[in-house]
């Protein structure tokens, strides 16, 4: 195992067309609110819905937030 690096995993249980595993490599030094930042890019991965997302963890600083809709913005457009 990775000691620099802990790991975040979501395994679904049951058969679907979506992602069957999920991993997040987390750094051993992560702020509580940048693991609540890992939490919310989680839940999006998994599928929960943005307004359910949000209504959940609330309106957090996400110092990635607008380059990410950049990259978005170029990946869709």
């Amino acid at each position: 195992m990775d000691k620099e690096y802990d790991f975040l995993i979501y395994k679904r249980g049951n058969e679907t067309k979506e992602a069957k595993s999920i991993e997040l490599k987390l750094p051993n030094d992560m702020t509580c609110s940048e693991f609540k930042v890992i939490c919310l890019r989680m839940a999006h991965a998994i599928g929960y819905h943005e307004t359910s997302v949000r209504e959940t963890f609330g309106d957090i600083e996400d110092k990635n937030k607008e380059s990410d809709k950049k990259q978005l913005k170029l990946l869709f457009d």
